[in-house]
């Protein structure tokens, strides 16, 4: 028995399908058993309900063998750091692996823990199907691919594997989890799921932690495995509103204009994050079908109200471009979200300035824009697609100093610690926030759990 673990991530109302574990579950062999147990359900107590089962199938035919935690960086990590520890030391013999963004940007202080046996980086489909053989005693651990493992008390990183596309894989099992449990009502819907339908990001900005952990890469699935899984969820399940979690929904305008004509029949009202610039490559009649589909609400990073800025973030944007993505979300009645991340290094003051004046501007041209904001902080980039993570000097050693509210600020870009940004210029940006326009409520991604792509 393979217990997959989410520890908690968010509130119990924010929470949402479980879509990595199922994606990993699915991948699963035929003949291994598996478990999904999600800390963001109410009432959840990740480590008595994984202690119980660990308990129950002690003596039978088919223990448990293996713990596996996905791990984001930020409130997931604080979650997950004492979860691993007090399971490791009640059974020392279960292997835990660890997965996700966390140990894929920061695998040195996941394996000098003691409480964490293997770690996955990168995408973990194929790798946990291989460290099955590695707990089976039947290949070595150096030669699975995007594989962290310890040898004689070293940590040891493999080389990661290339990637694949979400149609190389199994469906997702929907029937593995409660479905129900997890349609919760937003300002999109009384039914309101998530979905992902690709992997990575093909864009270069250097403060983005999905690139640093993942390199300059996207995966799509086919529009038509899209459509079969939310269709699925709307007719079995009733969902009649979704958030797709990509990193980045639209590349290409043929693939944008199928997704809206499969999409629009199921009734759904919808957001997700998208380019700038790859939404204004697209025609007019594209725009009407994407609005005809349901997309309500749309995510982008505009980050910067300086083109100078821009440029150094590698964000390969303009503030123009920027200003006419609002022009046209205004007329096709689509209510666009600009993050912004506050405080360049170099004159963190005048960075302040120059965005909020341009938020302003912004806001002119659609008022009914929503602002999100954070603060910069910077991320360890790669060398190459597939190159290590090049640490920063100055990051923790020890997960328990990643899990301090000084760094869970950072991880989070929303209250980092950094000496180029004193409280008095994050007060001014909190300040301009509450005040915009009589005061802004925080967006409905925010109040649903959203995450930034993490630091």
């Amino acid at each position: 028995m393979i217990l997959l673990l989410n520890p908690r991530a968010t509130r119990p109302k924010n929470r949402r399908f479980p879509l990595s574990l199922l994606t990993l579950g699915a991948a699963l062999p035929p003949h291994a058993t598996w478990e999904i147990l999600d800390g963001n359900l109410p009432d959840a107590d990740l480590f008595e309900e994984t202690a119980r089962r660990v308990l129950a199938r002690a003596d039978t035919d088919d223990p448990v063998t293996l713990v596996g935690m996905t791990v984001m960086p930020g409130p997931q990590l604080v979650s997950a750091v004492p979860l691993a520890r007090r399971l490791k030391e009640r059974f020392p013999g279960v292997p835990i692996v660890w997965g996700g963004y966390f140990p894929s940007l920061y695998p040195n202080p996941v394996l000098r823990a003691p409480y964490v046996d293997f770690l996955v980086r990168g995408q973990g489909e194929r790798t946990l199907v291989e460290l099955l053989d590695v707990l089976a005693g039947r290949r070595h651990p150096a030669t699975v691919a995007g594989l962290g493992w310890k040898e004689g008390g070293e940590a040891r990183v493999n080389p990661e594997r290339p990637w694949e596309g979400p149609d190389a894989f199994p469906a997702l099992p929907w029937n593995r989890i409660d479905i129900e449990t997890y349609l919760q009502p937003t300002a999109f819907g009384k039914r309101n799921g998530v979905y992902q339908a690709s992997i990575g990001c093909l864009y270069t900005c250097n403060f983005c932690g999905v690139i640093a952990a993942l390199g300059s890469l996207q995966k799509f699935e086919s529009p038509a495995r899209t459509e079969a899984n939310l269709r699925h969820l709307v007719e079995r399940h009733g969902m009649d509103a979704v958030h797709f979690y990509d990193n980045n929904f639209f590349l290409k305008e043929p693939h944008a204009e199928e997704l809206a004509a499969r999409m629009t029949p199921l009734g759904l009202r919808w957001w997700c994050e998208a380019r700038i610039d790859a939404m204004l490559r697209f025609s007019d009649r594209t725009w009407e079908a994407l609005r005809r589909s349901g997309l309500t609400m749309a995510y982008f990073g505009a980050e910067s109200g300086s083109d100078e800025t821009l440029k150094k973030m590698s964000k390969n944007l303009t503030t123009d471009q920027t200003l006419a993505l609002a022009e046209k979300t205004r007329r096709f009645g689509i209510v666009p979200e600009f993050s912004f991340m506050f405080g360049d290094p170099d004159d963190p003051e005048g960075d302040v300035e120059t965005t909020l004046a341009f938020v302003e501007k912004l806001a002119a041209v659609n008022p009914d824009m929503k602002l999100i904001t954070y603060f910069y902080t910077p991320t360890p980039q790669r060398r190459g697609t597939y190159g290590n993570v090049d640490p920063l000097s100055s990051t923790p050693a020890t997960l328990e100093e990643w899990t301090t509210p000084e760094w869970t600020g950072w991880m989070t870009h929303e209250d980092p610690l950094v000496p180029w940004l004193p409280r008095k210029l994050k007060e001014r940006v909190e300040d301009f926030a509450r005040t915009l326009k009589g005061g802004l409520v925080p967006s409905d991604s925010q109040a649903y759990g959203h995450l930034r792509p993490p630091a």
